[in-house]
């Protein structure tokens, strides 16, 4: 019990803004603690839909909202994926040969690709949240511990190609099986939540989270020959971005459809 609650609480510290005492960060105390990481996507999916009910009142702009919905996840979150994913955008766009890519991700500093593609991400994304269909951010909503179930189970379950931070996530025997299940169940729990809150909606939105793990696996193994830290937290962003990319894209196919009818 004393090792669940010390990854509970370094889950906490970790990946959230929310407060949590830290403690040192050892192999045993970190042996559950992907089980806590979805339930910080769970908060996120939560308080964005209280913002969907709430923000009609209190502004007339669906821009201001769209950068709301954007930096909640961001801001919630204290920003726990985004340094990986400069660091794998910054490789990746080196175009050197492995060995340096790899060296590029142990790198501390941001070049200007990251930079770059950082602000291409921000407009991206705000563009698509200021366009999204209210009845859509439910199922959205739910993504966000999908994402996070997908990160544990790829860090649990796919080969690392070098010693990183998530490498002392992976237990052995009972432990990592343990963890495994979590992340099963998790991602169990978001799909049926998806589909009963809208079917329409939820399909794309699984279209998009799979295109996105089928992405990050071609990255993890083609570039770098296994997941890092890094790139697992490359994978996280990415998702968050595909599934509301391609929901918005079905709902524009479909209101032209419609529309070609009339």
């Amino acid at each position: 019990m004393k090792e669940v609650w010390a990854s509970f609480r370094l889950a906490f510290s970790m990946y959230s803004i929310f407060p949590a005492r830290q403690i040192k960060k050892t192999r045993r105390n970190m042996k559950y603690i992907l089980i806590f990481v979805p339930l910080v996507g769970a908060i996120i999916g939560f308080i964005l839909k209280q913002w969907q009910v709430i923000s009609p009142y209190l502004i007339d702009k669906d821009l201001l909202g769209a950068v709301v919905c954007a930096m909640l996840p961001i801001f919630l979150s204290g920003g726990a994926f985004l340094d990986g994913f400069f660091r794998t955008v910054d490789a990746l766009s080196s175009h050197q040969p492995r060995e340096v890519k790899l060296e590029i991700l142990r790198d501390s500093h941001s070049g200007y690709f990251a930079i770059i593609i950082c602000v291409c991400y921000f407009f991206l994304i705000v563009g698509l949240w200021s366009e999204m269909p209210l009845d859509s951010w439910p199922v959205l909503a739910y993504g966000f511990i999908l994402s996070r179930a997908l990160y544990g189970l790829s860090i649990e379950c796919f080969p690392h190609s070098q010693e990183s931070k998530c490498s002392l996530y992976v237990g052995k025997g009972k432990s990592r099986g343990i963890v495994i299940a979590f992340m099963i169940a998790y991602i169990v729990i978001s799909v049926v939540g998806m589909l009963v809150c809208d079917i329409q909606v939820a399909i794309p939105c699984l279209v998009g989270a799979l295109l996105a793990f089928l992405y990050y696996c071609y990255v993890a193994f083609h570039h770098f020959g296994g997941i890092t830290e890094d790139i697992a937290c490359f994978f996280v962003q990415v998702c968050e971005i595909m599934m509301p990319l391609v929901v918005l894209l079905t709902s524009i196919a479909t209101r032209l459809d419609i529309a070609g009818e009339l």
